[in-house]
This record gives C-alpha cells, structure tokens and sequence, in this order.
C-alpha cells in the first residue's frame, strides 16, 4: 500500500518512488561487479553474492522504515552506523581469517556476514536518500 498511494495526475510518486528503489538495488550489485567489493576486501568467490543477498535485505529494511514514518534524518544515521560496523566487522574478520590461515571459520563468518552488512547498509542509505518527499515527514 506504500507505494501505491494516488498522489497527484500520471501518478509520478509511484515512479519516484520505484525509481529510488531500483536504484537503491541496482548500485551495490553494479558495484560488486564492477570489482570494487572485491578491491575494497571481498574475497573474490562471493564477492557478487554479497550485493545479491545485501541489497534486497537494505530494500526491505528502507521499505519498513518508510512504512513505520521514522524520521528520514535519523533512519540515513543509523544506516551509516550500520555502514561502518558492518565494514569493521568485515575488515577484522578478514584480518583475523587471513592471520589464522583460514582456520578460524568464525572469523570467516564475520568477514563475508560484514560485507553483506555492508551491502545492506548501502541500499538502505541510497533508498532513503532517493525517496521523494519531505525528509522529515514521520513521527
């Protein structure tokens, strides 16, 4: 029902809208296989799968977030803290993988779960910055 409110003649928040999301999915898997995911730390095996996984998780949580009416501001902060958790866990679980010689399996498990944190986190914080209207509409 979000998406589908009437608002206006050629219903052209319902294409802003869609447009924000497409967007939103579209950037991370462009990104990832660009080979910036890899360059940035990815380990080149699921370096594509994290955007695929990632993105539609960041969709889902934006969607939710508009739906509930949080205030746009604070939703793009917690996103970026999201962001940048997400990124150090990848960053120390690779360290922490590559420095055990791929034993320690739970730090493997921080390292790819990061990057699609991170993946997440990105389609989270474009929807929201893409989505049409007032930034500050909500509660």
């Amino acid at each position: 029902m979000l998406l589908l409110k009437k608002s206006g003649p050629g219903n052209s928040m319902l294409a802003k809208r869609l447009a924000a999301l497409a967007a939103a999915a579209i950037f991370p898997v462009l990104l990832a296989y660009s080979g910036a995911t890899t360059w940035l730390g990815a380990h080149p095996w699921w370096s594509v799968s994290i955007a695929w996984i990632g993105a539609p998780i960041g969709l889902a949580l934006a969607i939710v977030a508009v739906a509930m009416g949080l205030r746009r501001p604070l939703t793009i902060i917690a996103a970026a803290m999201l962001l940048i958790l997400a990124g150090l866990s990848a960053h120390f679980g690779k360290a922490e993988f590559a420095a055990s010689f791929a034993e320690n399996g739970l730090a493997g498990r921080f390292w790819y779960f990061g990057w699609i944190g991170v993946m997440a986190a990105l389609s989270v914080m474009l929807a929201l910055v893409l989505w049409p209207g007032r930034p500050h509409a909500g509660r």
